[in-house]
């Protein structure tokens, strides 16, 4: 359980510092937007759990764990270099005319991964649904991911989506409460869920 703890901590940094940049651009997440991002990321790591236990009984355990510990190894190196890629794709904006991913709305999306006030489109300093929901799909994807280095049963799945849907909200009402207190925050805590991740990587070896 304590991986799994450590695992859904590291997930949630991500949605703890967007939560924390929207205060600090003065940009509202609602409750209903909150409970919107926190159910997409459970929700999506339901799913790549399920896919997790999926693939125990397609590939065989040797090449699994070797599997496990690239797919999470990479997430980890990822992360650490997150805050730089993320200058990168801001920097470039990452329009249509510069890159042609227009399919699907991937233009948006590493638009969002870049600047997360990106979500905020219509500029309303408000987070709409449909905006909480853009917000959700780019959060959700470390754990969409990482999910599937994990095999467990179905039982212990609905108790860490539920842990992982009630962390996020929990995340979110912090980092608005602690926006609010401190101003213009430039702490950017990726680098550490990469180093969690990579911890995790090993332990699967």
């Amino acid at each position: 359980m304590i991986t799994y703890v450590t695992l859904i901590l590291a997930l949630s940094l991500d949605t703890f510092m967007a939560a924390l940049s929207y205060e600090t651009n003065k940009i509202k997440i609602s409750l209903k937007a909150n409970l919107v991002i926190s159910l997409m990321c459970a929700l999506t790591l339901a799913i790549s759990l399920l896919c997790g236990n999926s693939l125990g009984h397609i590939i065989p355990k040797n090449l699994l764990k070797w599997l496990t510990f690239f797919i999470l190894f990479f997430i980890g190196i990822f992360k650490i270099f997150d805050r730089q890629i993320k200058k990168y794709l801001k920097k470039n904006s990452f329009k249509p005319k510069i890159v042609n991913l227009d399919f699907c709305k991937l233009t948006l999306i590493l638009q969002i991964y870049g600047d997360y006030a990106k979500a905020d489109y219509d500029q309303s300093k408000s987070l709409s649904l449909i905006e909480a929901f853009s917000l959700a799909l780019v959060l959700s994807i470390d754990g969409l991911s990482a999910g599937l280095a994990f095999e467990t049963s179905l039982s212990w799945i609905f108790w860490i989506c539920l842990l992982c849907l009630g962390l996020n909200i929990i995340l979110i009402i912090l980092a608005n409460v602690l926006g609010k207190l401190t101003q213009n925050i430039k702490s950017d805590f990726s680098w550490l869920g990469g180093f969690i991740f990579i911890v995790l990587a090993f332990l699967k070896l």
